[in-house]
């Protein structure tokens, strides 16, 4: 069989036609090389096929196909020859389905779109913190290869089994390159929005910690010096006692009285102080672990798995990994499985 390029993808009548007009209405000939001759994809000629089997339109033995004598060039299909089953809403059974399809397929294409958006933007950004210097080169480069990346996937889908071996393995190759550097700018994005909150907490935490505790040690000293002074004059006092000098002992014990209540009263005053200092350094301390709180969940997780409940950060690392690893790939996944599904609808 002499293989020609129609100048237009045949009809089903012309494919039924040409057939027929082979000698005795036989022709021996592969699915791919009926399709190369009517201007199909392969998948589109063995469905076509399949069809006109089981509606009687032709016989197949092996590679041979035999058109029977009762097609004729009037034939316009196979579908009306074909009873359809009707649903109680009095749609035909295939074009509801063909309808349930289209939903389907044009849910999975606008997540995948929100999906890759969403990455697309996380990447950039995270690209562009790596890149400080060329912001907005960065930010148009990335933009482009995004675009590049999902039409080169939406491409592979159309074209996989007519495109060349090579092309396919380069297209499939670059879109892996992309998706890695994908991951490296939603990683970097995402570790530096954790790293960025938990940072200002500590340097806004620690500030206030060191404050309070020079202040502290300050007022503990201070407390410190005022008992002493009181411990003295009351180890005098103790002292001319023990000596046998009640007289001077209350002699001391008069010239210090002034002295020492006026010691115990700023005594009194610095320990309330520092109990102050102390149940702030309490609430500092408070609020350093309400932060640490915010990434609980991720903790326990981590417990879950077998990681030490300190080591937090390693938890919010394979958390953000985790992200990374489904984000954009899942956006490339139904875009391809939005293709496939309209492929198997429309073969042509």
């Amino acid at each position: 069989m002499s293989e020609t390029v129609p100048p237009r993808p045949f009809d089903d009548v012309e494919a039924l036609t040409w057939l027929r007009s082979q000698p005795d209405g036989r022709v021996t000939a592969s699915a791919a090389e009926l399709g190369r001759q009517w201007g199909w994809n392969r998948m589109r000629t063995s469905r076509r096929l399949k069809m006109w089997e089981v509606a009687g339109l032709i016989r197949r033995n092996a590679e041979a196909i035999i058109v029977t004598p009762s097609v004729t060039p009037a034939v316009t299909g196979v579908m009306p020859a074909v009873t359809e089953p009707v649903d109680a809403t009095g749609v035909s059974g295939p074009k509801a389905i063909r309808r349930s399809g289209t939903s389907l397929r044009l849910a999975a294409f606008i997540v995948a779109l929100a999906l890759a958006g969403v990455s697309a933007a996380f990447s950039i950004d995270g690209l562009t913190a790596i890149f400080a210097g060329a912001f907005w080169p960065v930010v148009i480069m990335g933009a482009v290869l995004e675009a590049g990346k999902l039409v080169a996937a939406a491409w592979l889908t159309e074209h996989w089994n007519s495109a060349p071996s090579l092309l396919r393995l380069v297209l499939v190759a670059m879109i892996g390159v992309l998706m890695g550097l994908n991951a490296i700018g939603v990683f970097g994005f995402l570790t530096r929005a954790h790293l960025d909150h938990m940072a200002s907490i500590d340097l806004a935490l620690a500030d206030r910690t060191a404050d309070i505790e020079a202040r502290l040690a300050i007022q503990g000293r201070t407390v410190a010096d005022l008992d002493r002074r009181i411990a003295q004059i009351d180890t005098a006092i103790e002292e001319s006692t023990r000596l046998g000098r009640p007289l001077g002992a209350m002699t001391i014990a008069d010239q210090k009285r002034r002295e020492r209540a006026e010691i115990a009263a700023g005594r009194q005053r610095e320990a309330q102080a520092l109990g102050s200092l102390q149940i702030e350094k309490a609430k500092i301390d408070a609020q350093r672990r309400r932060a640490e709180a915010d990434v609980g969940p991720v903790r326990y997780l981590a417990e879950v798995v077998g990681i030490a409940a300190t080591d937090f950060e390693r938890a919010v690392r394979l958390v953000t990994l985790a992200l990374v690893v489904v984000l954009d790939p899942m956006a490339v996944a139904l875009l391809l499985a939005a293709g496939v599904h309209a492929r198997r609808e429309d073969p042509r």
